[in-house]
């Protein structure tokens, strides 16, 4: 039983630092990334990633504004930032949320070229 636990602990804290994965409170963005949905909460049913405009800092709790091309016309909406995870020089932004079955789902903006800010 020990053996395994120990294992199981070594193979974990491996898999954590071999994904590079580090959370953010605050980060700076190119201003561009894209969307990823998982629910039908958010914009258009039809779309499941798209381009958007996004702020150039971006802090863990706040909600943003966001901006993205439907139909020909520019689109304003918002997103609530539940969580940031960079890796490598991508953040992901995390809005997470639950259905009226009680699901937690989440979409997420990833954005390239982002860096920590603190």
């Amino acid at each position: 039983m020990k053996k395994s636990l120990l294992t199981l602990t070594l193979y974990l804290a491996l898999t954590a630092s071999a994904s590079g994965q580090e959370p953010a409170e605050w980060v700076q963005t190119t201003g561009s990334a894209e969307l990823t949905r998982a629910s039908e909460v958010m914009i258009a049913p039809t779309s499941k990633n798209m381009s958007i405009r996004l702020p150039l800092t971006v802090r863990s709790g706040e909600i943003i504004s966001i901006q993205y091309e439907d139909s020909g016309n520019t689109v304003s909406d918002s997103f609530m930032v539940t969580g940031i995870t960079i890796m490598g020089d991508t953040c992901s932004l995390e809005s997470k949320h639950n259905t009226a079955t009680g699901t937690a789902l989440s979409d997420m903006i990833y954005a390239r070229s982002c860096k920590k800010l603190k």
